[in-house]
């Protein structure tokens, strides 16, 4: 299972862009990020120009703007993250088949995108498709909530949290990716480099 830190609610650029820059450091392997109806791939390009390998999971609303004209921004954003794209597209069957068609290069009602997406094609997910959970508490709750998502098999999990980003790296990563794992040598690594 690959977890993605959720960055929606926090309203301030600069702090959304380091909290990325610290996902992106301690292996994350995704943020989801947004930004006003219309003119979430600015945000999502803020993010691509200043992290090396996080995945961006851009949270679309599809009632926005024409499905062309998404696609053709995520396009992109896909050429500047250098293939780093993901979509949670929040619209219509209609408007997602047509955003999904262009956005693996194919043309849809005489429309082709040029330039085209990085990747053959951007995986285009509706909200409901990747559960979300929040974290208030510490690394037990954290534990719990990522074996069960871990164990339903989903393939991934959006995580929201007010948590360093070093303590879900740290206790979650590799319990999400594994079922045997030690929670030892998360404990001990709190012990030897605490997490204040």
């Amino acid at each position: 299972m690959r977890l993605l830190l959720d960055l929606r609610h926090i309203t301030d650029h600069v702090e959304r862009q380091r909290i990325a820059v610290q996902a992106d450091t301690h292996g994350i392997w995704g943020v989801v990020v947004t930004g006003p109806p219309g003119a979430e791939t600015v945000e999502a390009s803020a993010i691509a120009t200043a992290t090396d390998h996080v995945i961006i999971a851009v949270d679309i609303d599809g009632e926005a703007a024409h499905p062309t004209t998404i696609a053709e921004e995520v396009a992109v954003l896909d050429q500047l993250s250098q293939r780093r794209t993901m979509v949670i597209l929040r619209a219509g069957n209609e408007t997602r088949n047509t955003v999904t068609t262009l956005l693996k290069g194919l043309p849809k009602e005489g429309v082709i995108l040029s330039p085209p997406p990085a990747q053959t094609a951007v995986v285009v997910h509706g909200p409901e498709d990747i559960p979300r959970i929040e974290i208030s508490q510490g690394p037990e709750q954290l534990a719990e909530l990522i074996d069960q998502h871990r164990d339903a098999n989903e393939q991934f999990l959006v995580v929201a949290t007010n948590r360093s980003v070093k303590e879900l790296a740290r206790h979650a990563i590799g319990r999400a990716a594994s079922t045997d794992f030690p929670q030892m040598v998360a404990d001990m690594a709190d012990q030897i480099d605490p997490i204040n």
